[in-house]
């Protein structure tokens, strides 16, 4: 079974609302609008991967904030364990739990035995329009590219 690729940028995002680690509720079109979003679809809280992508979302969350986009990780754990693994590592962003992979499936985030995350970033723009989509961790450099020169 082949795995889909990513959304294509230039295509409309899905949208969504899921609960967060916060306890609060976020609709991802509202977010968006604010500003653009950045969805980190990651596998599994507490695994080394997991941990280096999201704390190098942290060290580069500034730069992403300065250009008004909020970030998100997503997976299926449940809130409690976003909450507390969110604390632990000291994250500034939410991160919003999928238990069925429901919304992940939606943004070819979900591998093809339809189980777990693949590892998947998305920047949408305030118009709900993908501007970026890659598998993988790419850094703020790549994920940004373009961006902060027009601002």
């Amino acid at each position: 079974m082949l795995e889909a690729p990513p959304l294509t940028p230039g295509t409309r995002a899905p949208d969504a609302t899921l609960l967060a680690s916060d306890g609060s509720t976020v609709t991802l079109s509202e977010a968006w609008r604010q500003g653009g979003v950045l969805l980190i679809f990651y596998p599994g809280n507490n695994t080394p991967g997991c941990d280096r992508q999201l704390r190098e979302l942290k060290d580069e969350f500034a730069r992403f904030r300065a250009l008004g986009i909020t970030a998100f990780g997503v997976n299926p754990a449940p809130v409690e364990a976003h909450r507390g693994y969110a604390a632990e590592l000291g994250l500034p962003f939410l991160l919003l739990s999928d238990p069925g992979l429901q919304v992940s499936g939606a943004w070819q985030a979900v591998a093809p035995l339809g189980d777990q995350i693949t590892r998947t970033v998305y920047r949408v723009d305030r118009d709900g329009i993908i501007r970026y989509g890659a598998r993988g961790m790419p850094g703020a450099d790549i994920t940004l590219e373009g961006l902060e020169e027009v601002r």
